[in-house]
């Protein structure tokens, strides 16, 4: 695929022409012309800069990768700048009516919010923001860890914290945590200046902080904060109690007394691990997907023919997994860390969740829509880890009935640390003043109020309250975390839709995944015939009929 620089001054030369053409048309459908060309300058920027911060991923020790990483970075307030100018167009425009029955009224919105999130008096900030982002991204992908006499990133170092032997365990962790104990000073400092810059931001543009500002960006546009308060409050009542309960049932099957933070596994002899190499995981996906359905199958061959996918981990890249795309060329990417554990096969299945939605979107008739908001783009993912629970036996062989189990605890015992995160954000950003200090501690205070059973033993770091600073969407993307809850809700049921009818549940799906993001997350739930997340007694409901399934597995043969 092509690579180049976008020139910002080019761009607004071109769309001052297009400004004046929109202004002058005749008719919402002469409108729609200069809209198309809008598409085309926007679908470019958006897929050279996708390829440079990829590329900057895939190696942040690469010199050119880093400079022309750092190029998009510094013209992306520009570019929004442009944006900003062609959004206030649009929402002026005499024919808007029009173009609203054409492509619906969420484009409109997502426009009014774009108003709202962003003003060139704030443009410095964003770009002192973006560097202090890769900064946090330069720290955690340069990690080199001694342990066991070897060197290790982060990501490599994770197959540790499952061993069977709870020595290994302990002091892998001891390892990782000295990492961010040593590096904890100047990421309370990035944090610091990250939020003092957003609250700077917020107040610059009206807002009393940058809670507001943080949902305009996220471009939330059918539910605030107070809704997601009260969702936090439905997980601690209904879920914490039964995480708690698996807590109970994990130390009966390990023989422990206690556990510890270091426990994470759920098995005497260790957690199930996928069996074969990295490629033939990845032939196993290809075969999986083939015949899962049609859809997926072509769309999974050209991931693999045209190398859409980097998934093992090495030295330099950064941590994590993603899944970004190339409009211009319509086409997504796979980008992960295969590490020998059980979550490469649920990385890749949730990743190709993300990648089949954005190849089915591909032809939407307007870039806001190729990609949903975030809360509605994880549904895709998490429901896709679970529409291919058949083929599991593909990855896990005679280790697939544990890894299920596995998977079911993870998900449902991820909700709590979920809002954790959530929770922890919303109190830094309305106490933008609060010190590094003052919000270890109300971290600590959280914990016991979501994650009541964790211990961390003699780990002090943990302990400290500082465990936080491993979230990397805590720096990078503020209130992006609560959304991964949200879509948990709606892949559970989806899970139960694909145990009682597949073929409808797939139609389902795929009639999602085609939306793209042309409605906001609570109607594109209508879209898959499931329930808001927010919706009273949903949460509740949905946990029952996990528990239920749950308590069917017998744990002993496991």
């Amino acid at each position: 695929y092509t690579y180049k620089r976008i020139d910002p001054a080019k761009v607004k030369s071109q769309m001052a022409e297009i400004i004046e053409g929109f202004n002058n048309a005749k008719d919402a459908r002469d409108q729609n012309k200069w809209m198309d060309k809008t598409k085309a300058i926007f679908s470019d920027y958006e897929t050279y800069a996708s390829i440079a911060h990829l590329n900057f991923n895939r190696n942040t020790k690469d010199e050119n990768a880093t400079k022309e990483n750092d190029y998009y970075d510094e013209i992306d307030p520009s570019m929004k700048e442009i944006s900003l100018n062609w959004a206030k167009t649009l929402l002026n425009g005499k024919f808007r009516n029009g173009l609203e029955d054409i492509y619906g009224n969420h484009f409109f919105n997502l426009k009014e919010l774009e108003l709202k999130s962003f003003d060139p008096k704030i443009k410095k900030l964003v770009e002192e923001e973006n560097k202090l982002k890769n900064e946090y991204t330069k720290i955690i992908a340069g990690a080199e860890i001694e342990f066991e006499g070897k060197t290790y990133n982060l990501s490599g170092l994770v197959p540790f914290h499952t061993d069977a032997d709870r020595d290994i365990r302990k002091r892998s962790y001891v390892a990782r945590f000295g990492f961010f104990e040593k590096n904890s000073e100047v990421l309370d400092i990035i944090y610091d200046k990250l939020v003092k810059l957003r609250h700077n931001m917020a107040r610059k543009l009206g807002y009393d902080n940058y809670i507001p500002l943080g949902y305009a960006a996220m471009g939330r546009t059918d539910y605030n904060h107070n809704d997601v308060a009260d969702y936090r409050k439905q997980i601690v009542e209904n879920v914490v109690p039964l995480v708690s309960r698996l807590h109970k049932q994990k130390k009966e099957i390990l023989g422990l007394d206690h556990l510890y933070f270091y426990d994470g596994i759920n098995y005497k002899e260790g957690d199930p691990k996928p069996k074969g190499t990295p490629d033939a995981l990845v032939l196993a996906a290809q075969k999986m997907y083939g015949e899962l359905s049609p859809e997926t199958g072509s769309f999974f061959n050209i991931m693999i023919n045209e190398e859409l996918l980097d998934l093992v981990n090495r030295e330099g890249k950064m941590g994590g997994g993603f899944c970004t795309a190339f409009p211009k060329y319509k086409r997504p990417y796979i980008f992960s860390n295969f590490n020998g554990t059980d979550h490469d096969v649920t990385v890749l299945t949730h990743e190709a969740g993300h990648a089949f939605q954005a190849y089915s979107a591909r032809n939407q008739p307007l870039m806001e829509y190729y990609w949903p908001t975030y809360e509605a783009a994880e549904i895709h993912s998490m429901s896709m880890e679970f529409i291919t629970w058949p083929w599991m036996k593909d990855f896990f062989k005679e280790d697939t009935e544990r890894f299920k189990y596995l998977h079911m605890v993870k998900s449902i015992s991820f909700l709590p640390y979920g809002a954790c995160v959530d929770h922890f954000q919303h109190w830094v950003y309305g106490n933008p003043e609060a010190s590094p200090t003052d919000r270890k501690i109300k971290w600590s205070e959280l914990e016991k109020i979501y994650l009541p059973e964790r211990d961390y033993d003699d780990l002090e770091f943990p302990k400290s309250g500082g465990i936080w600073q491993r979230q990397l969407h805590i720096y990078q993307v503020p209130f992006y975390y609560i959304d991964y809850t949200l879509a948990q809700v709606c892949a559970f049921q989806f899970w139960t839709k694909f145990n009682a009818d597949r073929k409808t549940a797939w139609d389902d799906y795929h009639r999602l995944c085609k939306a793209g993001g042309s409605l906001p997350f609570t109607k594109l739930t209508d879209v898959a015939k499931i329930e808001s997340p927010f919706k009273a007694g949903v949460l509740e409901k949905v946990v029952g009929e996990i528990w239920d399934w749950l308590k069917s597995v017998d744990v002993k043969s496991l």
